[in-house]
């Protein structure tokens, strides 16, 4: 790691990152680092102010929390509360009625039909932001584009674009799971939280919530969000990773919304790698042996695998397997990425490979084959920022190198 330490102390020290939290650990004892560099906020102007990154910043690790929420639903699936195989007219019959939005009439207005198939958690729902389709229903609802308001109804109520089962899109299912987990459950999506993922593995609710105003501890030591670019993706003019950082305040610090499964929870890399462990080790403390191999089992369907490919093929900003190259083939378990063969040989990521990110370049992995878990996180737009992606990958591959030594 002497080398990795270098690279990431150099890339502080020249303004390429503000910060960065490196965790990694594997099961023979061989791997177990936990590095901090940087500082976790912009917003003194005067350097020497900036209070300094650790592996217990809470970020707002946003897609981060897909896996999170998984683990409940299938937590749900163990006590006989939710089934996969179930329509969801008991438990979110909002998302059950939805149809197939295949276009707009003359006077604008949508057509849309019957899905030919079920409506399941994993529908045919997509984020809109990638599909005109969507751009246009959302003019005509008269709502934003962006997913600013604070409730999932506004955010995600809109059409199916494709027949559940028959193709993937990058989407809101475990965004509403978090409102099927409290009308299966009867309890808060926050306490199931805090009583079936936190506690159990000792965590503590400072370290992860849906509920950062409720904790003025943790908000008190949160990363701010550094941007190296004007929004949340980078355009073509800025994809080269060269502007200057900068600090930008954010409206979900300062106001909870409801919960949002695919994107609401805030926690630290420490917290998160707990998670990671447990489900490595199968340690029995969030899932049962058999629900937890389901993280590691394909569920698409070949028709859908292949709308996945098309998908990040069409998509590459949006592709959240990062760093994976787009030649290895991949999936998607009820969980994340599945990567359906080596990366590298045995260099790096193998077949079976679970992985997933959030937007501030925060990107986790669990590799049973090589028996290693890990994660970094640099809290810093734009999503797939060049430079956090070399930086981490470098990282990534000197974790698995170490395995061989």
């Amino acid at each position: 790691m002497e080398q990795i330490d270098k690279t990431f102390h150099e890339a502080v020290a020249d303004g390429r990152i503000h910060g960065a939290v490196l965790i990694a650990k594997d099961v023979t004892g061989k791997v177990d680092i936990s590095r901090s560099y940087g500082v976790r906020s912009l917003r003194e102007e005067d350097p020497a102010k900036r209070p300094p990154m650790t592996s217990d910043t809470p970020m707002r690790v946003a897609s981060c929390s897909k896996l999170l929420t998984s683990i409940m639903v299938l937590q749900l699936v163990e006590r006989g509360l939710a089934s996969y195989d179930e329509t969801l007219e008991r438990l979110l019959p909002e998302v059950a009625g939805l149809k197939v939005l295949t276009g707009f009439d003359e006077a604008g207005n949508p057509i849309e039909r019957e899905p030919k198939s079920p409506v399941l958690l994993n529908s045919g729902l997509c984020y809109p932001l990638t599909f005109p389709l969507l751009h246009q229903y959302r003019k005509w609802q008269g709502l934003a584009l962006e997913q600013d308001y604070d409730n999932l109804d506004q955010n995600f109520k809109f059409p199916l674009l494709f027949d559940p089962g028959t193709s993937w899109a990058y989407g809101p299912g475990l965004d509403w799971c978090s409102r099927l987990v409290e009308r299966a459950s009867g309890m808060s999506t926050e306490a199931y939280l805090q009583k079936y993922i936190v506690e159990p593995l000792g965590i503590g609710a400072d370290n992860m919530t849906f509920e950062l105003q409720k904790h003025p501890a943790m908000q008190a030591r949160r990363g701010d969000m550094t941007f190296r670019s004007q929004g949340d993706f980078a355009t073509s003019s800025e994809r080269a990773g060269t502007q200057q950082l900068r600090y930008r305040d954010e409206n979900y610090w300062h106001k909870d919304i409801q919960p949002h499964g695919g994107q609401g929870i805030y926690t630290t890399p420490d917290a998160y790698m707990k998670v990671l462990w447990s489900i490595l080790t199968n340690d029995g403390k969030l899932l049962k042996p058999e629900s937890r191999d389901t993280l590691f089992q394909r569920v698409l369907s070949s028709e859908a695998e292949k709308g996945m490919d098309a998908y990040c093929e069409k998509f590459k900003a949006f592709v959240m397997g990062v760093p994976v190259p787009a030649e290895v083939k991949h999936s998607h378990s009820v969980g994340a990425m599945l990567a359906l063969e080596d990366c590298d040989g045995d260099r790096w990521r193998r077949e079976g490979n679970l992985s997933w990110s959030g937007l501030p370049n925060i990107i986790w992995q669990i590799d049973e084959k090589a028996g290693l878990c890990s994660i970094w996180a640099f809290h810093l737009k734009p999503w797939a920022d060049p430079i956090c992606v070399e930086l981490g990958t470098k990282f990534e591959r000197a974790a698995f190198s170490m395995l061989k030594q």
